[in-house]
């Protein structure tokens, strides 16, 4: 056995101790090469732990810190070896104990692991394995992962969600919290009115993201026609049809609105390289603002590239008809209303 990769690459690791059935090095290849082979600190455990190899190949490969649990005294004798040939005594912890209760105390202690290691000898009953499963989740940290290699048949956590691949006689199953994260994105615009453009790139939206939401900027330095509340009804009527779309007014700065909503990403819409340019700037203002938000861009349809809202103002001031340039489900609605003469207010039924 030697290590695979890293600043210990290459390094042969202690004799096996009667009675351990390590990972072989080509599973562990495989499970690196399947979690991203390599890494930028932070702590992983590593259950069963046997020779520690798995752990010892984490370190080797960016992990910080590794926690070993064994509680066999030759296979415990073999883990301080290996880290110490290696060079990762610092770096590794030895805890010579049942794993199942090295778990609770882990927990009790508040530890987070973004990687988890459970390799427990196959005559160890199911029940034990299940049972130290269902308590790992409280373990990981945000975007953690467990691995577990089992002979036969893949195990199962009911709290987590997994994907189980065999590697000749060996089942490795990948788990990850079970709780489902929604991608949401933020259209946002003062949509004064809402064009077929818009809506297009809105529909495009859609059908990228879990959810998107239609932030309706007040927009008060332009002087909008219609209120932003008005202008929201108007909007909700076109995006009825779509399930994952909701609409909203926006108060405040963008980014602020993006991270309330647990929205990682601002979606605009580009018709032009003029467009590009001053919403170049606006996305890295906001990036500064807030690292964690991305925008994205989506080119407009060929037919709306000329289309604006305050294009469509303009002919509606005139009484000309802009059928085909806003939704067909508020033509009349937009009609009346940009109108010069057009008095009435947005109503639900309108």
């Amino acid at each position: 056995m030697r290590i695979i990769a890293g600043t210990a690459r290459g390094l042969r690791l202690s004799a096996v101790p009667e009675g351990v059935r390590p990972t072989s090095d080509r599973v562990r290849e495989a499970i690196f090469n399947s979690l991203g082979q390599f890494f930028d600190g932070g702590e992983v455990l590593d259950l069963y732990a046997g020779t520690g190899a798995l752990g010892i190949e984490a370190l080797s490969r960016g992990f910080a810190q590794a926690t070993f649990v064994e509680k066999n005294a030759r296979a415990a004798h073999t883990i301080r070896e290996n880290l110490k040939h290696a060079g990762f005594a610092k770096e590794g912890k030895l805890l010579r104990e049942d794993a199942v209760e090295a778990v609770d105390r882990l927990i009790s202690s508040g530890r987070k692991f973004r990687l988890i290691f459970a390799d427990p000898p196959y005559k160890i009953a199911p029940r034990e394995i299940g049972g130290v499963l269902e308590r790992l989740e409280a373990l990981l940290a945000p975007g953690g992962r467990v691995v577990v290699e089992s002979g036969g048949t893949p195990v199962e956590a009911t709290n987590m969600k997994g994907v189980s691949r065999s590697y000749g006689g060996t089942i490795i199953t990948f788990l990850e919290r079970s709780e489902s994260t929604m991608n949401i994105a933020i259209c946002p615009g003062s949509f004064d009115p809402i064009t077929a453009g818009h809506l297009d790139v809105i529909k495009r939206a859609a059908g990228i993201f879990d959810h998107v939401v239609v932030a309706v900027g007040r927009n008060l330095r332009k002087g909008p026609k219609l209120t932003a509340e008005e202008r929201t009804r108007l909007i909700e009527k076109v995006m009825a049809p779509l399930e994952n779309v909701s609409v909203e007014v926006m108060e405040g700065l963008l980014t602020e609105f993006a991270r309330e909503r647990g929205a990682r990403v601002v979606v605009k819409g580009l018709r032009a390289i003029s467009d590009f340019e001053s919403e170049f700037e606006q996305a890295q203002l906001n990036r500064t603002l807030c690292p964690e938000v991305e925008t994205v861009f989506i080119m407009a349809a060929a037919e709306h590239s000329f289309l604006s809202s305050s294009a469509v103002r303009e002919i509606a001031s005139y009484g000309g008809d802009v059928g085909g340039l806003v939704p067909e489900e508020i033509l009349d609605v937009v009609q009346r209303l940009y109108d010069t003469g057009g008095q009435a207010a947005v109503s639900d039924k309108g």
